[in-house]
C-alpha cells in the first residue's frame, strides 16, 4: 500500500511540472534583457529547466543569473549574482566546449558587461568559434537562432 501511495505522489509531481523546451528558453532569452520582468521570467524558466543535466541548461541559467545582476540595485547582490552566473557559464563550456550555443551565450554576456568587470577575455575566441562552426549545426531552428544573433550582435559587425 505504501508503494502505491508513493507512486501516486511521484506521478502527481510529474504532472505538475511542465517540460521546459529549448525553443521556449531561446525565445525568452531573446527578450530577457528588455525589462526586469522579462529577466525574472527568464530566470524562473531556466531555474526550472536545471532539472535537465545538459550543459546548455546550465549555460542559460548562468546567463539568467548574470542578467539578474544587471537589474539588482544592491552592489553585494549584483556581484554575487554575476559571479555565480559567470561560474555556471564557464562550467557549462568546460562540460561541452564544442557547443556553439554555449559560446553564443558567453559572448553575449561578455560583450554586454562593463569592461571594468574584467569578463571579456573570450569574446574574440568565441566569435571566431561561432563563425567557424555555425555551418555545422544540423538543427535548422538552432542555426537560424545563432545566425540571428550574429546579425544582431555588435561583436560580429566589428572588423
Amino acid at each position: 500500500m505504501k508503494i502505491v501511495i508513493l507512486l501516486l505522489v511521484i506521478c502527481s509531481l510529474n504532472l505538475n511540472t511542465e517540460d521546459i523546451g529549448m525553443e521556449q528558453i531561446r525565445a525568452s532569452y531573446r527578450v530577457c534583457s528588455t525589462s526586469k520582468e522579462n529577466a525574472e521570467q527568464f530566470y524562473d524558466l531556466t531555474k526550472k529547466a536545471l532539472r535537465n543535466e545538459a550543459a546548455i541548461y546550465k549555460g542559460y541559467h548562468g546567463a539568467a543569473l548574470a542578467l539578474k545582476a544587471s537589474f539588482s540595485w544592491n552592489p553585494i547582490s549584483k556581484l554575487s549574482y554575476f559571479n555565480k552566473g559567470k561560474k555556471m557559464i564557464e562550467h557549462a563550456i568546460k562540460l561541452d566546449p564544442d557547443n556553439v550555443e554555449l559560446r553564443m551565450i558567453r559572448v553575449s554576456i561578455q560583450s554586454n558587461v562593463p569592461k571594468v568587470i574584467g569578463y571579456y577575455e573570450n569574446i574574440e575566441e568565441d566569435k571566431n568559434f561561432i563563425l567557424d562552426n555555425v555551418s555545422t549545426i544540423t538543427s535548422s531552428s538552432l542555426k537560424e537562432y545563432i545566425q540571428g544573433f550574429i546579425e544582431y550582435s555588435e561583436v560580429f559587425s566589428k572588423s
